[in-house]
């Protein structure tokens, strides 16, 4: 034993003065090894590296909850040896601790071996807690430790992998003295971490069960659609699978999801909301929470479609809006949208919104409906012009009653050229003129605001979210006609070199219809968009560059587009971390040790950064 501690000694030193592995009597455990080698890359000061508190760490987790009773049914044999067991979380931080031995418990005290504090490996290096780097039980004997604080203990330790998701969540540790080490400890500890396992699939299937009830207890007449759902399970009654298509569960995920937060926040759901379905369809839903106990685990919406040929619920007498030429939506704030502009049949009309909202689309669609075949033709005061020159050509076009006129960016007026341009259009009273302006939060309007009959607002991005779905198929499809047609003039210009059978595979490439997948669809929904629709099409235009296949999922997303679809707003550096954060995990494959490692932090802060940030770890980002 002595020969054993004390080659431990030597190769321990000789990691820490950077030399190679030699051939000693005894081995060295290899996982051993390479933790000592990675505790030095950490920096770490074996007589100084102990455990750090840690700050917001949830000790009555539901974790905790579901292991408590476990050791309890063990406690009378824990009682019987000099032994202490803890609860580790996923990040390496002590949540529980049992330790009926009170000479064990004091020393475990002494080295803060406590509740809300870290035995991670970037914090005191090598202990049994690797399990949760690889996924194995894991004994670690005395000098094993890379922090001198811990020789004189034996630490063993079994990973807890939750059933359903098989991520490791945590680990169960015994420690005792050095002295009093067994090789039946391991065996012992992975025996309860099997079975907090067991509890974690019970409860798992208890969440399920508690779904499946709510479900059972709301489905009282079949003709009304009703969903229950949390983010991995949907149930339906049949009335509401009629309705929903493939990318209605996550966007209904996220709608609950927003209101169970308004609803933790102010006390109630706030009543039932309206939206509208992928395929265009509009419903009033209702949200109620499922509940485990305290855990509120799913929701149970119900859903209230209008009959056939009737217009919103939330205004079932109310016709269905004449559509924009050309425009896709059917969301609530479009409809609205949509409903003024069909009365704006003559007057000027002047176009506001903020930036990237599709201003020029709209004005152009409501031209090209008053238009009765006549051209359309636009202005843009922002294009560089001398002031004499664009007053001379809108005069020109205001006097040509041949044609509808379009203005954009009349916010680029100022000053005596605003005054010109209103001056022109008073020499023109009868002339039909629609105009865009783009609306500056805080700013005062355009010079020539009131200088319109009537204004139209164009809803942003953020308020239309029932309208992704049919605005990336709409996007897409116009991009790849786009991409398709310069396809084609390449292939006439180039036939004669590459020849027909070549032409011909290109063409066939070009025509690859490209689907957008719930998932990704889902995670565009929880972005705000500042930039809007110009914003999103160069989102869409990217994603087509890159695209391997004709499926678009979440996996394929960007790093920085998955980290701006966090639970919350973020600022401009929060952002830019964020960005930081899932790049490193795309590149190591979405393991966070080595993403850590890459960002030059530990373990622990890389996931306090990910609360803090709010940035969802789905593991089909990677």
């Amino acid at each position: 034993m002595d020969d054993w501690i004390r080659t431990m000694e030597r190769a321990r030193e000789s990691v820490l003065m950077g030399e190679p592995a030699p051939g000693w009597r005894f081995p060295i455990r290899p996982v051993v090894y390479e933790s000592w080698r990675r505790s030095k890359l950490y920096g770490l000061d074996p007589f100084r590296a102990a455990p750090g508190e840690e700050r917001d760490v949830e000790t009555d987790s539901y974790l905790v909850r579901l292991t408590e009773p476990v050791v309890r049914a063990r406690e009378a044999a824990l009682e019987q040896t000099r032994c202490a067991l803890s609860l580790i979380d996923h990040e390496g931080r002590v949540l529980r601790r049992w330790a009926p031995d009170r000479t064990m418990r004091d020393m475990l005290d002494d080295h803060r071996v406590v509740p809300g504090f870290s035995v991670a490996e970037q914090v005191v290096g090598t202990t049994s807690a690797v399990s949760l780097l690889s996924g194995a039980p894991l004994l670690v004997n005395g000098p094993e430790h890379f922090s001198e604080r811990f020789r004189a203990l034996t630490c063993g330790s079994a990973p807890i992998v939750h059933p359903v998701t098989r991520r490791t969540v945590g680990s169960i540790n015994l420690t005792c003295r050095y002295t009093d080490s067994s090789p039946l400890l391991l065996a012992w500890v992975t025996e309860l971490a099997g079975h907090v396992r067991e509890a974690l699939g019970a409860g798992s299937a208890r969440h399920e069960r508690a779904l499946f009830a709510s479900y059972l207890e709301h489905n009282h007449d079949t003709r009304h659609p009703l969903v229950t759902l949390d983010e991995q399970t949907i149930i339906t009654n049949a009335a509401a699978a009629r309705l929903l298509g493939g990318v209605d569960q996550g966007l209904l995920w996220e709608h609950a999801r927003a209101a169970m937060d308004r609803a933790a926040r102010h006390g109630d759901a706030g009543g039932p909301t309206a939206t509208v379905l992928s395929d265009g369809t509009p419903v009033r839903i209702e949200c109620l929470p499922v509940l485990d106990g305290t855990d509120q685990v799913g929701a149970v919406l119900k859903l209230k479609a209008p009959p056939p040929g009737r217009g919103v619920p939330t205004d079932a007498d109310t016709p269905a809006p004449r559509p924009l030429p050309g425009l896709v939506g059917t969301g609530p704030s479009w409809r609205a949208l949509c409903r003024v502009a069909a009365e704006l049949d003559t007057g000027r009309v002047l176009v506001t919104g903020e930036r990237g909202v599709g201003k020029l689309a709209v004005a152009r669609a409501v031209a090209v409906a008053r238009a009765a075949g006549r051209p359309v033709h636009v202005l843009d005061a922002a294009a560089p012009r001398a002031a004499e020159r664009w007053l001379a050509e809108l005069g020109a076009r205001l006097a040509d009653p041949g044609v509808v006129l379009v203005l954009r960016h009349l916010e680029a007026l100022d000053g005596a050229l605003a005054t010109g341009t209103r001056a022109v259009l008073d020499f023109e009273p009868a002339a039909e003129v629609l105009a865009t302006a783009t609306r500056v939060a805080g700013e005062p309007g355009t010079a020539l605001h009131d200088h319109f009959d009537a204004v139209l607002e164009v809803p942003p991005l953020r308020e239309r979210r029932e309208d992704l779905p049919a605005l990336l198929e709409a996007m897409t499809a116009r991009l790849l006609a786009e991409r398709a047609a310069t396809s084609a003039g390449t292939e006439r210009a180039g036939t004669t070199r590459a020849g027909p059978e070549r032409a011909g595979t290109q063409r066939a490439g070009a025509h690859r219809p490209v689907r957008w997948m719930p998932d990704a669809v889902q995670t565009l929904a929880r972005i705000d968009w500042p930039g809007n629709l110009a914003s999103l099409e160069a989102c869409v235009r990217r994603l087509l560059g890159s695209a391997r296949c004709g499926q678009l999922g979440a996996a394929d997303l960007p790093a920085d587009l998955v980290a701006r679809a966090s639970r919350r707003p973020l600022a401009r550096l929060e952002q830019a971390e964020a960005r930081a954060i899932m790049t490193a995990l795309r590149e190591a494959g979405g393991n966070k040790h080595r993403a850590a490692e890459s960002l030059g932090i530990a373990r622990s802060t890389l996931y306090r950064k990910v609360r803090a940030l709010g940035i969802d770890l789905s593991a089909s980002v990677y």
